[in-house]
């Protein structure tokens, strides 16, 4: 029993050196889907600036602006808002290849509705959304829309279709999960013969 209980902490150690060391290997093994063959290479444009403070420039002037469509299409009227996303990840998404750029961005749009028919997917965590082009207003502080900034829009295309999106899992994260398993087992068993070993004396 002596001998079994020193082996724990050697076991456990190993365990989590293991999932640490291993990690990073598995991780650098794991495919990473390119994206949509069916894919155009986009014109780099230079989007208006979301910065409120770079944004009074453009108050009121007619602007062209593209991004992928996301979350949803919200009807009002004759009218609807789509949002269009900027960012580094408008392109295509982590699992299809994105490097790590920070948080999502991206602008509101109010547009005819009739134009938003065109819009075949929006993005979420199983779709690249379809990247669209509009054209419209500018505003800073909207009077007709409580004061936010968005984009009166009169025109809109696409640039690119939508598309489902393949998450596989990395091998990695299996072998990760498996040792935080051991490591779990380890201490619960570490725990249960700690206990079994104190004296009937001092209680339990």
């Amino acid at each position: 029993m002596i001998m079994r209980n020193r082996l724990v902490p050697g076991i456990l150690v190993l365990a989590a050196l293991f999932a640490f060391v291993a990690a990073p290997a598995f991780g650098a093994e794991a495919p990473i889907p390119k994206n949509s063959p069916d894919s155009t290479e986009l014109v780099n444009k230079q989007n208006v600036p979301g910065d409120i403070t770079k944004g009074l420039f453009w108050n009121g002037k007619t602007v062209t602006f593209h991004g992928e469509a996301i979350g949803e299409v919200m009807v009002r009227d004759t009218y609807a808002w789509i949002h269009l996303n900027d960012d580094g990840y408008m392109e295509k998404n982590v699992e299809e290849g994105a490097a790590l750029t920070g948080y999502n961005s991206g602008m509101a749009i109010w547009v005819p509705a009739e134009l938003t028919k065109q819009i075949d997917t929006y993005g979420d965590y199983k779709h690249e959304g379809t990247i669209v082009e509009i054209t419209g207003v500018f505003n800073a502080a909207c009077k007709e829309h409580g004061g936010d900034m968005d984009i009166h829009a009169t025109t809109l295309r696409i640039l690119r279709v939508g598309h489902p999106v393949v998450d596989p899992i990395a091998p990695w994260k299996v072998w990760l999960a498996l040792a935080l398993i051991a490591v779990a087992v380890g201490l619960w068993r570490l725990d249960r013969m700690t206990r079994n070993r104190v004296s009937p004396h001092r209680g339990v």
